[in-house]
């Protein structure tokens, strides 16, 4: 899923660390990648007791028209469709763990969502706003 804002004039460099934080808060190891007008961030679950896997975020455009793309549940969704195909040999681990994944990424998803919203309003028409994400 993505969003779009503009005419917010947001300093995407803060955003992306707010993104950070977000997904350290969360218990995510992180990896950004900086690209001219695209921050790409990845975060990998510390543990794999909630059955969550990678998830990406790309922020794309320039301070005053962007987009913020949340990006996750490819392996939850095979894993379902996985299941489904082997539950006569015993595949419904599969159904399981995928159905578990799914759902904790989608109570991520809402959470990241709503703070994402926030810092946005919050950063909106302020370059040099060092502490918003704290």
């Amino acid at each position: 899923m993505y969003k779009q804002w503009a005419g917010k004039n947001v300093d995407l460099t803060l955003l992306k660390d707010c993104v950070v934080n977000f997904f350290r808060d969360k218990g995510f190891e992180n990896r950004s990648i900086e690209e001219e007008t695209k921050y790409v961030i990845i975060g990998r679950p510390k543990t794999t007791h909630g059955n969550l896997e990678d998830v990406t975020v790309r922020i794309c455009g320039k301070s005053d028209n962007f987009t913020v793309e949340f990006i996750a549940g490819e392996k939850a969704h095979s894993s379902i469709l996985l299941g489904f195909l082997t539950s006569l040999f015993g595949g419904g681990s599969f159904v399981l763990k995928g159905a578990k994944s799914q759902e904790e990424l989608t109570k991520l998803e809402g959470d990241f969502w709503l703070y994402v919203e926030e810092k946005v309003a919050c950063l909106s028409g302020s370059f040099r706003h060092e502490d918003a994400c704290k």
